[in-house]
């Protein structure tokens, strides 16, 4: 198996490349409502799309980005008085239209949580700045440490989408910890060694919702850049072994997926670690990458993961 180094260098190669029971819930699409009965205050996305998912005491608003950005998923949880917003995107502008669409419930925004540190789920926080923004105290260091880097090397690719400073989590939660707002409660959860090194996942025992975001990927080509192949695979096992949820959320891709999606992203980790130990260049691998799953979207993220996986000597 090859080194893989995530240094800074390669961080720059990265950035430049650029129902109603508690049962399984109702799922509607935000764009067919068309002021029906969840319609209320719904507005058309022009640049993503948004998902409701309807629940007795609470909804769970999914927004996914264009296959351009690699269809990243923000999720807004609705209590009964308020609304918690899980990550950015790698877009502000992408950004700023979930914030538009949120003012639009007509409810305080509590608190904004990224679960982990790619900017393509911090970069929009930018325009959830004037509220607290909650993360793992890994997090939280990683972004305050290599936050302004990744700005400053995302702008001759993103221009206008880039955010003009970082915005650092400034409330920690802890592995283990849970919170409740307005009777909906909130379990958090650490995962290490998978998509990126610390990522957090949210539970909703109620609502039987686990929000698994860059665990888990929908339809989507997965980001492999760190190598974290095995840890990885364990901790979808860890999900896929857990009977407790009904509806899991990805952090890329459609929210409509069931536990098959698992199953699916177990398969194509396995395949791209046995090609990766035998190939020699990014090329080779995304190539047999693309044959295996042609339809798969966020084409993008292989390019960039593949600069992570052959650094340039």
């Amino acid at each position: 198996m090859k080194n893989i180094t995530l240094s800074r260098r390669n961080f720059v190669a990265g950035a430049v490349a650029s129902s109603v029971s508690f049962g399984m819930p109702s799922i509607v699409s935000a764009r067919s409502l068309n002021g029906g009965a969840l319609g209320q205050g719904l507005v058309a996305m022009t640049h993503g799309s948004m998902t409701v998912t309807d629940f007795k005491e609470s909804r769970i608003h999914s927004y996914q980005s264009p296959n351009l950005t690699g269809c990243v998923s923000t999720h807004i949880i609705e209590t009964p008085e308020r609304l918690v917003i899980v990550d950015g995107q790698r877009s502000v502008i992408f950004g700023q239209e979930i914030r538009d669409y949120a003012e639009t419930l007509g409810k305080p925004i509590d608190r904004f949580i990224v679960s982990h540190l790619h900017p393509d789920h911090w970069f929009g926080t930018y325009q959830f700045r004037d509220v607290p923004i909650h993360a793992l105290k890994q997090t939280q260091s990683e972004i305050e440490q290599l936050g302004d880097f990744f700005i400053e090397i995302s702008k001759p690719s993103l221009g206008e989408h880039v955010p003009p400073e970082k915005v650092v989590p400034n409330v920690i939660i802890e592995d283990g910890s849970y919170d409740v707002i307005d009777g909906v409660r909130l379990e958090y959860k650490h995962v290490t060694d998978a998509e990126s090194d610390n990522m957090l996942t949210i539970y909703m025992p109620e609502e039987k919702v686990l929000i698994a975001q860059d665990l888990l990927y929908n339809n989507c080509h997965l980001f492999c850049g760190h190598g974290n192949f095995q840890g990885w695979q364990d901790s979808l096992k860890s999900m896929r072994n857990d009977t407790s949820y009904d509806l899991v959320l990805p952090g890329h891709g459609d929210i409509t997926g069931s536990r098959e999606s698992i199953d699916d992203a177990l398969i194509y980790l396995e395949f791209v670690e046995g090609v990766y130990s035998k190939v020699n260049t990014g090329d080779e691998l995304k190539s047999a990458i693309l044959d295996r799953y042609p339809s798969y979207l966020a084409e993008s993220l292989v390019d960039i993961q593949n600069l992570f996986l052959f650094p340039k000597k």
